[in-house]
């Protein structure tokens, strides 16, 4: 992830040892925001040797220069899913000992593969800090977002903030991760820098009762539009 691009990288491998694939590539629908710069495919795959394909997509909602709050910029358009993503090749029956091509012309075929998403961690990058509470209050009050949740897909306080930490990809700070026994409640404390340049820190307290887990997150960073998108991506 970089700040203008994005580069996906599909690993392939052949485990048909009759067959060798020729001309791999990539096919998916791209989502408004993004445009295909550049593909590296894959010009020979055979049977049981791993080769990579990369995707280079260019980012048009923004650029190297772009200010995200005095710009405008809709956060939105930074995350989303490309459909149909499709893997297309020229199938080469062969000899599966020798891996000699006993079909020079081929055919044409294609595997549907699954979509891709785009998401908050996708941005993130982790950030140690040498004292959470410090750089939280230098942080101030003025972008922060506080958002509540009732997390009823989950039945315990590490399962919630697990699911927290991975979505996010933050680094998690003071060892806040984990719950000291026989508690119902506890505070995570995160941090990190979105898209190499916005501090984000994030202040989630949780609590346990029978009806379930519920979340209030509070998200402080130097963009209100960041704050807002964070805070309200929690699904």
């Amino acid at each position: 992830m970089f700040r203008e691009h994005i580069v996906l990288q599909f690993d392939c491998t052949n485990t048909l040892n009759d067959q060798i694939l020729e001309n791999v590539s990539i096919d998916m629908e791209m989502f408004d925001g993004f445009r295909q710069l550049l593909q590296v495919q894959c010009d020979q795959l055979v049977y049981n040797t791993p080769r990579s394909i990369y995707v280079v997509l260019g980012i048009d909602s923004c650029s190297l220069d772009d200010d995200i709050e005095s710009s405008g910029m809709d956060i939105s358009q930074l995350f989303g899913t490309f459909t149909g993503v499709t893997l297309k090749y020229l199938v080469k029956d062969c000899d599966p000992n020798t891996s000699q091509v006993l079909d020079d012309e081929g055919y044409q075929d294609e595997y549907a593969l699954e979509d891709v998403d785009i998401l908050i961690s996708d941005y993130m990058q982790k950030l140690i800090v040498p004292d959470f509470h410090t750089s939280w209050e230098e942080s101030g009050e003025e972008n922060q977002v506080d958002e509540t949740y009732a997390l009823s897909n989950f039945k315990t306080l590490d399962e919630a903030i697990k699911n927290l930490v991975n979505f996010m990809d933050m680094n998690v700070c003071d060892r806040s991760d984990r719950v000291p026994d026989g508690k119902n409640a506890h505070t995570v404390f995160l941090s990190g820098l979105f898209r190499g340049q916005v501090q984000v820190l994030i202040r989630a307290k949780l609590a346990q009762s029978t009806d379930g887990i519920t979340m209030k997150i509070t998200v402080r960073s130097s963009s209100m539009a960041i704050s807002e998108y964070i805070a309200s991506a929690i699904v």
